[in-house]
């Protein structure tokens, strides 16, 4: 009969008590345990029937009730009733939990109709571990620590037909171990269990890219520390799992494409493609909705694409098309997950895009120096201006040349615009320097120089893009969002969330440059200034008062007239040896200025606004303001002209028209509740009027491709362009500290103590992975065997040590326990003759499969 030496109580401010004690007969001590309210009330129904009449009533038990008292016997639980399983298996699992000990599921039958009729639980250490599992000789692993110890302690209930309730007929509380403290009671698995109100909560903090760690701190943090969380950092990473792969259907690219064809249905102007290989695995993907197949035709003249690593579980390059909008800010034009960096998928893919974007094509392009791209560009972009990242060549250059002052010196020539003459003059100056020459970089640098150097692209329009840092920057924002781990499906989930961001910032952006005005500074603000700030986007209005300023330090040097036109020699205050050439033309008013930044940028430059005052204009003309950058560029005459000429493209265009242009009605409309009703009652309207016009059941609906016969499988995970190639000779082998061999490490090393596991085979190991559990609770001790060496060949190894062999000497062999049988005192030795003659040097297989000598 168990006795208890001590018991104590203590009563906290949030209701919960602690009760400490200690078990003697058994050798167990029962530290402490931790009670809360709901537990307490339960168990105080179960005391003692001579003392029932003295306790409140089940419902009005406090907790004090029942913390003075005993644990349950089996008189207090037997006959116990409960409505349901759950209820039943509450009770237990609360009881575990104030006592000590962890709960697993045992037993549960059911009758011929398939309704459960009895459930057992048990202890978690109740049984032991087969032994075919611990006599396991090619373990790869480390064995999982024993935690079952053959308890007794369990609990079973059966269902009485008659009255229709559950009736506990089993109760035995006798444990063969220690119970853990209530500091611990916080790591017995019963206990730990994620709810679907933490998993809701954790999912979104995922979903925006916290990790699991991060998002189980957070928690401690809000509940008052880790042991009122509810469980580990494990199980919140595995809830997270078990929910990702809930929402897969037989694969994750099943899922992914029909995501994609789910989208298609919602949004008519969503477009996706993709390939299969020849195993029936997704390839390549690329998609787009029509918000960014509209935001192209708008400001699709400038295109950056690059790709981007450790995005999904798959490490599929992600590839990015990326833009300019009317704020010069990024915005997204399509995403595509490849499957190699080849020219043949980049040609795919700029065909792909091309299709999407029905064959508008780019005016200029800016990428790294991927020969892979530069090919695609030129096969399918044949016509579009090609500039290479500016980044990417003075890192390379800090790279190739090692060099800071080479590098300034280059970054000069590269990004100063200069006339053709002085670039080459600069070049060679350079080159003679630094001692480049012969340098075979430099020559190749110098090949392509059209495709770097401001010199050459002055004239061509980029919308002020000189590297792909925009595709950088985006794949910076989001690395905080995906990780190598995401599916494919989620992937897709995320970067709606980064368009939603792009269209948030869009939209703030419009609102800032249409419901505020500027304050004007310049001299010339009753006319140009005043005009650039009604016109032009906020950001382009700042650009273009960079240019309004600069024009107090020109004036006109000198001025000659031409059929039809006036050409100015323009000069800078203090700055006599440099001059530009404006040419005004009488019939348009427009103004073609030697430094190119209309062409290259499209803002009036500094220059022409000193012509403009020259020629007594009272406002920038219109041929001199590009459409793109002004506040009205999405309802340009110009893209609604392009749409109207592509009848392919009508409805996709327009659905993405639509929803840019009610972006601001959404945001005004839902900061009042008079602004919205008057938006319904609007919409409403203008829903009827459409559905009179034109009967929107004889609308075609958008093809959709059908369902594949075949499941789409998962692709696999692909080694990304610029991995180290490495063999299994290469990978070096992790050796103990103690004794410098591979297999093992110097916790488990024999030299201190422990028992090596799972040597190789090649440098003289041996495998103790199936001696029993007592033999690690004894010390492990070796023992020696005498050889008769007259018989072996003339050299042995050792491990890795050769020895020279006396055939008139005997050889000492240690060995260690249990080799065919097992003793009393653990130690046996193989019943083959060691002394035969073994011609070609075998040991007998007893002997070779513990120690491993290897003798030649």
């Amino acid at each position: 009969m168990r006795q208890d030496t001590a018991v104590a109580v203590s009563v906290h401010n949030n209701g919960a008590a602690s009760l400490e004690g200690a078990i003697s007969d058994d050798s167990l001590s029962l530290a402490a345990c931790t009670f809360n309210s709901t537990s307490s009330n339960q168990f105080g129904s179960l005391l003692p029937n001579s003392e029932a009449n003295t306790q409140p009533s089940n419902s009005d038990r406090t907790f004090s009730s029942y913390a003075s008292r005993d644990r349950l016997s089996e008189s207090d639980v037997i006959g116990r009733v409960f409505a349901s399983i759950e209820e039943a298996e509450t009770f237990y699992f609360d009881y575990a939990k104030s006592i000590g000990f962890s709960v697993r599921k045992n037993i549960m039958r059911t009758n011929v109709q398939g309704q459960v009729t009895i459930r057992r639980w048990v202890c978690s250490k109740e049984g032991k571990r087969l032994k075919k599992y611990l006599q396991l000789r090619d373990r790869k692993k480390t064995a999982k620590p024993l935690t079952r110890e053959l308890c007794r302690a369990a609990f079973r209930i059966r269902f009485d037909h008659r009255k229709g309730v559950w009736v506990a007929c089993e109760w035995v509380d006798t444990h063969t171990h220690v119970l853990v403290p209530a500091v611990q009671v916080q790591f017995l698995r019963s206990t730990r269990q994620v709810s679907d109100v933490d998993y809701a909560t954790a999912s979104t903090m995922y979903l925006f890219g916290m990790k699991p760690s991060r998002i189980h701190e957070l928690m401690a943090k809000c509940s008052g520390g880790y042991e009122n969380v509810g469980f580990t950092r494990s199980d919140l990473s595995n809830r997270l799992y078990e929910g990702r792969r809930e929402q897969i259907l037989q694969t994750d690219s099943e899922t992914f494409i029909s995501l994609l064809r789910g989208k298609q249905d919602m949004d008519p102007g969503f477009y996706y493609q993709y390939t299969i290989d020849s195993e029936g695995r997704l390839s390549d993907t690329f998609w787009c909705d029509s918000g960014m197949r509209a935001e192209f035709h708008y400001f699709g003249d400038v295109l950056s694409f690059d790709s981007t690593y450790r995005t999904n579980a798959y490490n599929k390059p992600l590839v990015l098309f990326v833009g300019l909008n009317h704020h010069m800010r990024s915005t997204v034009f399509g995403f595509a997950l490849l499957s190699s960096e080849t020219e043949d998928k980049y040609i795919w893919l700029l065909r792909t895009f091309l299709s999407a974007m029905d064959g508008k094509m780019p005016v200029s392009i800016v990428t790294d120096g991927d020969r892979a791209m530069r090919n695609a560009i030129r096969t399918v972009f044949p016509h579009a201006s090609h500039r290479l990242c500016c980044w990417h060549l003075e890192r390379n250059a800090t790279t190739n040349i090692s060099d800071p002052n080479f590098t300034s010196a280059f970054k000069d020539v590269m990004l100063n615009y200069m006339a053709d003459d002085e670039f080459q003059f600069k070049w060679d100056q350079m080159i003679g320097k630094f001692h480049l020459t012969k340098n075979e970089w430099i020559k190749k640098l110098y090949a392509d120089r059209h495709m770097w150097a401001e010199t050459f692209l002055r004239h061509k329009f980029f919308g002020g893009l000189r590297s792909n840092q925009r595709c950088e920057s985006m794949n910076a924002y989001i690395n905080q969002y995906v990780g190598g781990k995401l599916m494919l499906f989620e992937f897709v989930m995320q970067m709606e969330f980064l368009i939603s961001r792009l269209r948030y910032k869009e939209a703030e952006d419009d609102h800032r440059s249409c419901q505020t005005m500027p304050v004007l500074i310049t001299h010339l603000q009753k006319h140009y200034e005043q005009q650039a700030a009604t016109i032009y986007t906020r950001t382009v209005f700042n650009r273009v008062l960079k240019e309004l300023r600069e024009d107090g330090l020109l004036y006109i040097s000198n001025c000659m007239s031409d059929v039809g036109r006036r050409i100015y020699v323009i000069k800078k205050f203090k700055l006599e040896d440099r001059s530009w050439r404006v040419v005004f033309h009488e019939a348009d008013s427009k103004l073609v200025c030697t430094c190119h930044l209309m062409q290259s940028l499209g803002i009036p430059c500094s220059h022409s606004f000193t012509v403009m005052k020259a020629e007594n204009l009272s406002e920038i003309p219109k041929c001199m303001i590009l459409p793109r950058w002004t506040k009205n560029s999405k309802i340009a005459q110009s893209y609604l002209q392009y749409f109207s000429s592509k009848p392919s493209m009508n409805e996709a265009a327009r659905i993405g028209s639509l929803t840019i242009a009610c972006r601001n009605l959404i945001h005004f409309a839902a900061k009042s509740v008079d602004g919205y009703n008057d938006a319904i009652q609007v919409i409403h309207g203008l829903t009827l009027r459409a559905q009179d016009v034109l009967d929107i059941d004889a609308i075609p609906r958008a093809s959709t491709k059908g369902r594949p016969v075949d499941i789409i499988k998962d692709p696999l995970i692909i080694k990304t362009k610029g991995s180290a190639k490495t063999t299994k000779a290469s990978v070096k082998k992790r050796l103990c500290g103690t004794c410098q061999q591979p297999g093992h490490t110097k916790r488990t090393c024999i030299q201190n103590g422990g028992v090596k596991g799972n040597r190789d085979t090649d440098n003289g190991s041996f495998c103790t992975d199936f001696v029993s559990e007592n033999t690690f609770n004894t010390t492990i001790a070796t023992t020696t065997a005498t050889l008769d060496m007259s018989t072996w060949g003339d050299d042995i190894s050792i491990g890795t040590t050769s020895t020279k062999v006396d055939h008139n000497e005997s050889f000492v062999l240690p060995v260690l326990n249990r080799c065919d049988g097992q003793s009393s005192n653990g130690f046996t030795f193989p019943s083959q003759d060691l002394s035969q003659n073994n011609r070609g040097g075998t040991i007998p297989p007893q002997w070779h499969e513990w120690w491993n000598y290897n003798v030649r």
